[in-house]
Order: structure tokens, then C-alpha cells, then sequence
């Protein structure tokens, strides 16, 4: 099928090129294969690292909005330090400060693995930070779980657990088994088992605690963020282990953890192209010893060495052609699979279907 588009392109090289694949068909559909498979790899993690990027982003811009975080952590994970709920009163009453919502997020067991709670006051979210849920209706949602009837849970624990809408969910705690229905499921990248969302009032009767793992202020209208955090760090800095981040040093935290697992994206993309270029150099290679005595001839009744060159050059983009289009039509395929692997056996996020244009023009 190529021969007539290569003869005509350059008459004289075009059909040598041509020929030559013909001949070795073996060879040559080997390299093609190699170079197709490479090219679906990179396609197909491409596609996941943008479509994580771009969601784990969207959800920054909604759930992680407050102008500041007050955590003990300097990196945001560990919980073994716990902040009194009396620090949060004191923030509260501090100048420029609009609101402060006390959070605790320790981990519990749900059949059978650690997954994250999330305590806070979800009359105060709703006002600051509101989420569109996936499932369920947003006023009823928030309704509900605001007064203690219900709980929100993250996508990823509804798809990895088989939850839906209205389930009523059995949580271990120490004074007894809170069972509470599903109001709403929302998307949340807070923890790759799934995340739980309860309203601060159950947590601290349930759980017998009020202490806090963080606090999240937002500011008041005209107040720079910068100038609460100083306050807050020259009153309570020498006083206990506290840290306090801007919302552009969150973002940039998680923004940075989210880039060390594309780094191993982009090297396994580094790797497939790699392969696929020594597939190529590899045939050509053998190709050229193979026909040693045949390009000889050629040279002998009159061929140029450009014209030799050319030739070679055309069977090269052949192969790279048919390669790179088998490649991004497979890597189309192979990218929806993984995204359905991804939404159901292993984490259970819910990306969207995204085929990465810009590494397709790079390819």
C-alpha cells in the first residue's frame, strides 16, 4: 500500500525503499510491532498523567480554598501531634481573621483497611469550599450531613468499596458503631483509599475527642494572608510545634508530591521511546549490512550516494510512520483501559478521558 505514495514521492528511491521492506517482511513488521507498542505505552501513560494532573488541580481550585492552614506537620502528614480545639477560639478572636474551621482527619479501619475521616464542620465547608457531589442531591447532601444524619464519601472509596447513595456505612469508634447513611459522594484526592466526610459535632461525640489536626482560616476582604500568618506564628509559634502555610505553599506541596510520580511517568515515556528508536536504528542497521552488495551495484550503474541516502531515509520514515499510527490508535484503546483499571481495581478515581495531543505531536 505505501509503495505507490513512496515511488511517488521520489520516483527512483521511493520504489528502492519500498522494495526493500517488501523483501524482509519479517523484519520489518518485527520493528513495526516494537515501535507500535512503545508508542501505545507512552500514549497511555501520557493520557493518565495528564488527566491526573488536571483533576487533582480542579480539585484544588474547590476543596483546598482556605487563604491559610495551621497543621503541626511541616508535611502535612503526620498526625500524631494534636492541637487543642481551644487554639482554634484563639485564632478565631485574632484581627483579620473571617473564619476558622477546626479539622481532624485521623485514621480508622473500614473493612478491612486504613482509610482517612475527615471531621469538620460542614455548615461552615458549604459556605466556604462547596463541592458539586457525583452522586446525590447538593442541598440534601449537605443538609443531612450537617446535622448529624448522614455522611459524604470520596468517589474513590465509593467505586474500590462497591458504595453507593443511601448505603448506610457501619464506623468503628470507641464509644460504639456509628452507622450512618450516604448522602452524597464527592470527588476528593485527600487519600488513595477513600476519604470519609462527617460533620465535627458527631466526630467529637463519637470519638469522645475535640482535639484538632489542623485548622484551616480563611482571611478577612483586603487582609493579606501573609500578615495573619505572621500574627499567628509570633503568638503561638513558641508555644507549641505549629506550622502555618499560605494556600500557594499547599498547593505547591501537593502539586510537588503529584510531579515525583509523574517523573516516573515521563521516565517510563523516556524508556518506551527510546526502544522504539533503537528498534529503528537496529533494522536499518541490518538492512544496510544485508544489502551491502546490492547498494554496491547500485553505486556501480550510476546511483549517488544521495540517492542512496534517500533511500534509506524513506524506508526510516516508513516504518516510523506506520509504527507512529498503529501507536496512537492502539494507545487510544490502551489509554481507556487503564483509565477503567485505575476507576475500578486500583484506586478508584474517576478521570476523564483525555488523549494526550500535545505527546502525540511530539511523537
Amino acid at each position: 500500500m505505501l509503495r505507490p505514495l513512496l515511488k511517488k514521492l521520489r520516483p527512483v528511491e521511493g520504489a528502492l525503499a519500498a522494495d526493500s521492506l517488501i523483501q524482509a517482511p519479517r523484519r520489518t513488521a518485527a520493528t513495526v510491532a516494537a515501535l507500535m507498542l512503545s508508542l501505545t505505552m507512552v500514549v497511555g501513560f501520557g493520557g493518565i498523567a495528564g488527566a491526573s494532573y488536571h483533576s487533582i488541580t480542579a480539585w484544588m481550585t474547590t476543596a483546598l480554598n482556605p487563604d491559610l492552614v495551621v497543621t503541626a506537620s511541616s508535611n502535612l502528614a503526620s498526625r500524631t501531634y494534636r492541637f487543642p480545639s481551644s487554639l482554634g477560639e484563639e485564632i478565631r478572636h485574632m484581627d483579620g481573621v473571617r473564619v476558622v474551621q477546626d479539622v481532624s482527619t485521623p485514621r480508622i479501619m473500614f473493612r478491612g483497611k486504613p482509610i482517612l475521616l475527615v471531621a469538620v464542620e460542614i455548615a461552615s465547608i458549604l459556605k466556604t469550599a462547596p463541592r458539586k457531589p457525583v452522586a446525590g442531591d447538593e442541598a440534601t447532601m449537605y443538609r443531612e450531613a450537617s446535622a448529624g444524619r448522614g455522611l459524604i464519601a470520596a468517589d474513590n472509596l465509593a467505586q474500590l468499596q462497591n458504595l453507593h447513595l443511601g448505603d448506610v456505612v457501619d464506623l468503628s469508634s470507641p464509644t460504639g458503631v456509628l452507622r450512618l447513611p450516604i448522602v452524597g459522594i464527592v470527588e476528593d484526592y485527600s487519600d488513595q483509599q477513600g476519604t470519609i466526610l462527617i460533620d465535627r459535632a458527631v466526630y467529637t461525640r463519637a470519638w469522645a475527642d475535640d482535639s484538632c489536626s489542623l485548622f484551616r482560616v480563611y482571611v478577612d476582604k483586603g487582609v493579606s494572608p501573609l500578615v495573619v500568618r505572621q500574627r499567628i506564628l509570633d503568638r503561638f509559634g513558641g508555644q507549641s510545634k505549629l506550622f502555618v502555610f499560605t494556600n500557594q505553599d499547599l498547593r505547591n506541596y501537593i502539586l510537588k508530591i503529584t510531579d515525583q510520580w509523574f517523573g516516573m511517568s515521563y521516565a517510563q515515556i523516556f524508556v518506551a521511546i527510546f526502544v522504539a528508536i533503537l528498534g529503528i536504528v537496529n533494522t536499518l542497521t541490518v538492512s544496510i549490512t544485508d544489502r551491502r552488495r546490492e547498494l554496491g551495484v547500485l553505486q556501480a550503474v550510476g546511483a549517488l550516494r544521495n540517492q542512496i541516502r534517500h533511500t534509506i531515509w524513506m524506508e526510516a520514515v516508513a516504518v516510523g510512520l506506520v509504527g507512529l499510527l498503529m501507536g496512537l490508535g492502539l494507545g487510544a484503546i490502551y489509554l481507556y483501559y487503564m483509565l477503567e483499571i485505575l476507576r475500578r481495581d486500583i484506586a478508584g478515581l474517576r478521570l476523564a478521558y483525555e488523549f494526550p495531543v500535545q505527546i502525540a505531536l511530539g511523537l
